[in-house]
């Protein structure tokens, strides 16, 4: 437990280095409750911060490990970009579909509690956004699950989970990503704006090892100046960031991803522990609005997954609220 906690109050304090640019910070909540649900990814809290319109990856805004690791990454040189970097801290939950379940579950994914900080690297203009990032966690007890769905279903007065006894054993966790969306069309429609987006994914780490590509439609104003803050892909685990101060859209995303491993449902790589069949080909869709007031933006998003693994009894399906302060 000690190692854990250390590790994290390590990559905490290299991640204060000071700049001059744009300055956020941001706290989302993922959870089923938007659908009534109570199962399956159940809870995800997530505080995020970082800066914008940076001019450079470099020493002077980004501790040395991550500048040498940028380095090694294609958007350290990209032309005539500006840069953002981002970086969360947060935890996500997963349990068995029925909560009151005191034993184990073999049809239902396994009890999952993660506990996880993010470094984000963007490179972007008004038409193709780069990103890079990593991942590193835990997995497991030292996650803090258990105690956290208690504490939050006794405020609230929601059945107690009964399950936690059976998720998977700790490990640590790391994932290494890239993105890259594309801004391909745009239009007026009256009053109102209107664009077509385009991406590619994939992730590796045992948390989770993927490959995705995916397309979104905007309405709204100012979607050139809100480029940055949009993704074809949904939001789970991990918010996205948003950086802008004008303007408001609707969206809408479709999505298709290859998924290799994912630790939430295959359970531990290197113990024994509960698991289900990962079903490999997933389909997402996900709807929302974003709205700029003044220095501060929310975003609201419901997400609908595909089954992730054979046998699902339940959808997977969530929402998400971000809130964004400027500065």
């Amino acid at each position: 437990m000690r190692t854990y906690l250390s590790i994290i109050l390590f990559l905490l304090l290299s991640a204060t280095a000071q700049a001059d640019d744009h300055r956020f910070i941001s706290l989302s909540f993922e959870n089923d409750v938007f659908f009534k649900d109570d199962g399956l990814y159940s809870n995800g809290l997530f505080l995020t911060w970082g800066y914008n319109q940076v001019d450079a990856l470099n020493d002077k805004i980004l501790p040395s490990w991550i500048t040498y690791l940028a380095q090694q990454t294609h958007i350290t040189f990209a032309n005539n970009k500006q840069y953002a970097i981002g970086y969360s801290l947060g935890q996500a939950l997963q349990t068995a579909i029925d909560i009151e379940v005191e034993t184990l579950v073999e049809e239902d994914a396994p009890y999952v509690g993660l506990l996880a900080w993010q470094v984000k690297l963007l490179a972007y203009d008004q038409f193709m956004n780069d990103e890079v990032g990593l991942i590193l966690g835990a997995v497991g007890p030292v996650a803090g699950g258990e105690f956290v769905q208690s504490f939050v279903h006794g405020l609230t007065g929601a059945k107690q989970p009964q399950g936690w006894d059976q998720q998977i054993n700790n490990e640590f966790v790391f994932r290494v990503q890239a993105r890259r969306t594309w801004r391909l069309y745009e239009t007026h429609l009256f009053n109102a704006e209107f664009d077509f987006l385009t991406g590619v994914d994939g992730g590796l780490g045992n948390l989770r090892s993927d490959v995705a590509a995916g397309i979104g439609f905007r309405v709204g104003q100012k979607l050139r100046d809100n480029f940055i803050s949009s993704t074809v892909f949904p939001v789970q685990k991990f918010n996205g960031l948003n950086y802008t101060l004008h303007g408001w859209y609707l969206f809408f995303n479709v999505s298709t991803v290859y998924v290799l491993n994912d630790i939430f449902i295959n359970g531990n790589t290197f113990h024994d522990s509960h698991s289900v069949e990962l079903i490999h080909l997933q389909v997402a869709y996900s709807a929302g609005i974003m709205v700029n007031i003044y220095d501060f933006s929310v975003l609201y998003t419901l997400l609908h997954i595909s089954d992730e693994y054979e046998g699902q009894a339940e959808a997977s399906r969530f929402g998400s609220i971000a809130l964004t302060y400027h500065f």
